[in-house]
């Protein structure tokens, strides 16, 4: 068995060495990728920082997972550890983490107890936090009147809901009775009783929804930000981007059910948000977007700008850049952020950045917090690698931004309703095996401008498009048959 491992690593080792730049990338033999005839998730780098971490994240992030012995069912570590629960911002921001490491089942029961629990007597939010005992937890909960609530959680789930079902192809996101009345009763009533209409958004007050019995979280039933330690804030940009990622989620979530007409109703008030942070929050002076809206009636800054870029509600490049250095320039973070942090940076063309908190991740402090393994896992496959499912659109895309010459593959990487192989040898090869559940278009992906893509060796004239920075990216679209597999390149 030693002397088969040690073949296997020098062959690895060989092949890397035959697709360098200095060969002709493109060849048969550099677009060789494993068949792996198993079922365990496996990704390996030439990288190894890379592939530390990454293991690293896999280890740390199963080890918060529990598999249904307890009353809640199949759940995983959301919040804080210590409480044993799950958070509605945490859990949404793990999600995909999770469905990488094969945690489906565990994403659908935490998110359909989020929906279901919706209610007229909490104001139509949910429960924040649920532990594992299938209560609202009792950090942040007394009684319907007295509870913790960030006013972006029910839009966050939307949002996420969507990215699962892209993700997996799972029509109960679509389609279950309590997912549909979740998105309805957030689109609509919930926006209402807490005063969440853009032309409201700068006129609300923390009084909106205070119970007078509510002793305990009085002044936090309704907090209307992410950012949890500012005090005398009313509305903030990232509640207001927060929405925006909502109301296209749902959008997109009708139009997959058959229902254009609302489809559009939705989309157009996603627009009235964007527009709103635009011409609202905007700030030439800062050349960024303000972050609270206080109780003196003006404008302040902090550390809320995450999520302005999170949810894609900012589409002026100029803004994109403006926004994402006034974060790099930032000195600290809490880890939190800095979780969500590698796919922001690679989504926008900052990899340097990207691959730095990826390399140095686990000597940061509270990196044991569970949204930081779950959102490195992330952030290597659909950042540093690009792997980007669309179950709409019967799509899978890649667009490696890899640090150095270097080679990543991931095996038995669920999606779409079975697994693919991805590898990629440096930037400009990559190579796709589809064991899916039915026949996709791989979009293989290449940052800069190319004039052809090599196919499976036959050259074909590269497509176009323009990413969020107006960075060019090449393309060429190739249609996969379920156990097939294919190689594209460019030179």
């Amino acid at each position: 068995m030693k002397k088969t491992k040690l073949f296997i690593a020098a062959a690895l080792l060989a092949l890397v060495a035959a697709c360098t730049p200095a060969s002709d990338n493109c060849t048969e033999k550099c677009c060789t990728i494993a068949e792996d005839s198993g079922k365990e998730l496996r990704f390996e780098s030439s990288d190894k920082n890379l592939e530390l971490t990454f293991l690293w994240g896999e280890k740390m992030a199963l080890s918060y997972a529990h598999h249904g012995d307890d009353a809640v069912g199949c759940w995983y570590e959301a919040a804080l550890p210590s409480r044993n629960a799950f958070c509605m911002r945490d859990a949404a921001h793990q999600s995909i983490g999770a469905e990488i490491l094969g945690l489906s089942k565990h994403n659908y029961n935490m998110m359909l107890k989020f929906a279901a629990n919706i209610s007229e007597s909490k104001d139509w939010c949910t429960y924040w936090e649920i532990d594992k005992d299938d209560k609202p937890c009792p950090a942040d909960y007394t009684s319907d009147n007295d509870f913790w609530y960030n006013l972006n959680a029910n839009f966050d789930v939307m949002y996420a809901c969507w990215r699962l079902y892209e993700w997996t192809g799972d029509k109960r996101y679509i389609e279950d009775t309590a997912f549909n009345n979740f998105y309805s009763l957030s689109a609509k009533e919930y926006v209402d009783s807490w005063q969440l209409n853009p032309e409201q958004m700068l006129k609300r007050t923390r009084e909106v929804n205070r119970k007078p019995d509510a002793k305990r979280f009085g002044g936090s039933r309704g907090v209307p930000s992410y950012v949890e330690s500012y005090g005398g804030l009313y509305s903030s940009s990232d509640l207001v981007a927060t929405i925006y990622g909502g109301y296209d989620a749902y959008s997109k979530i009708l139009a997959e059910a058959g229902n254009s007409e609302k489809s559009k109703q939705m989309a157009a008030r996603a627009e009235e948000y964007r527009r709103h942070l635009d011409e609202k929050w905007w700030s030439s002076d800062i050349n960024s977007y303000h972050t609270f809206w206080t109780n003196k009636g003006e404008f302040a800054d902090g550390e809320g700008l995450t999520h302005v870029i999170w949810f894609g509600a900012v589409k002026e490049a100029a803004r994109i850049k403006g926004t994402v250095e006034k974060m790099l320039a930032r000195k600290e973070w809490n880890i939190e952020n800095i979780s969500y942090f590698p796919l922001l940076w690679y989504r926008y063309n900052y990899s340097d950045e990207a691959y730095k908190i990826l390399k140095d991740i686990v000597l940061a402090r509270r990196c044991e917090y569970p949204e930081v393994s779950y959102g490195m896992v992330e952030g290597i496959v659909s950042g540093t690698m690009g792997i980007e499912p669309s179950a709409s659109k019967k799509r899978i895309t890649t667009l490696p931004k890899i640090t150095g010459e270097n080679y990543v593959q991931i095996s038995n990487l669920p999606t779409l309703g079975g697994t693919i192989n991805v590898r990629h040898n440096d930037n400009r090869t990559s190579a796709l095996l589809n064991n899916t559940a039915s026949e996709i278009t791989w979009e293989a992906a290449f940052m800069g401008e190319y004039e052809n893509i090599l196919v499976n060796g036959k050259s074909v004239k590269a497509e176009k498009r323009t990413d969020a920075m107006g960075a060019t990216i090449s393309y060429a679209e190739v249609k996969l048959d379920k156990g097939e597999k294919a190689c594209c390149c460019v030179k």
